[in-house]
């Protein structure tokens, strides 16, 4: 099975804060996504982690990534940048890259941390599967209203731990949580 989860965020306070983030603490926040994670996530199945895994300059959150089943890809996304020669040293990641192109049941799926208006095989049917904008609505701004009506009709799913009940999802599970909360406000 793939999975893919972005903006875990952990150790960061200031994201915890700025989304709202549903629980008492960030440890509370932390012990819920392993606990998810572990429970969904079996020893052979792969996820894509599309960046943003803890506070800026905090690398001992990427040794929570041990705890964690499956085998894991990363994509770098923007608060990964000042621990990003950590995150390779680690060796806990099968792969690190900023962007990429995979293969889900037969579907092409291009994974990136941001938003694309398009992306690697847009227009031979790949998807797109990204982060980094959190739980974010027409509400914060005119572009990401432009966005949440961009995407509507489009194969483009966000993966953000904010829309996605702070678990990883497979694909279908995107596609199907995006035509459940297509009258949301979040872009998803």
């Amino acid at each position: 099975m793939i999975y893919y989860i972005s903006d875990t965020h952990f150790r960061d306070q200031a994201i915890f804060d700025k989304c709202k983030r549903p629980f008492k603490s960030l440890s509370e926040m932390e012990e819920t996504i392993i606990r998810k994670w572990n429970s969904k996530v079996k020893k052979d199945d792969i996820v894509y982690v599309l960046g943003d895994i803890s506070k800026d300059d905090d690398n001992s959150s990427i040794e929570i990534f041990r705890n964690l089943n499956g085998t894991k890809h990363f994509i770098v996304g923007n608060h990964d940048q000042l621990i990003l020669k950590d995150i390779q040293n680690s060796n806990l990641f099968e792969t690190v890259k900023f962007i990429d192109l995979i293969m889900d049941k037969g579907r092409k799926v291009c994974i990136c941390h941001y938003p694309l208006m398009d992306w690697m095989e847009f227009n031979r049917e790949g998807i797109l599967v990204y982060g980094h904008i959190h739980n974010k609505t027409g509400k914060n701004g005119k572009a990401y209203a432009m966005m949440k009506d961009y995407y509507s009709h489009l194969p483009a799913y966000n993966c953000g731990v904010d829309v996605c009940d702070f678990e990883p999802k497979t694909l279908d599970e995107l596609i199907k949580l995006k035509e459940a909360n297509k009258n949301e406000p979040y872009i998803n």
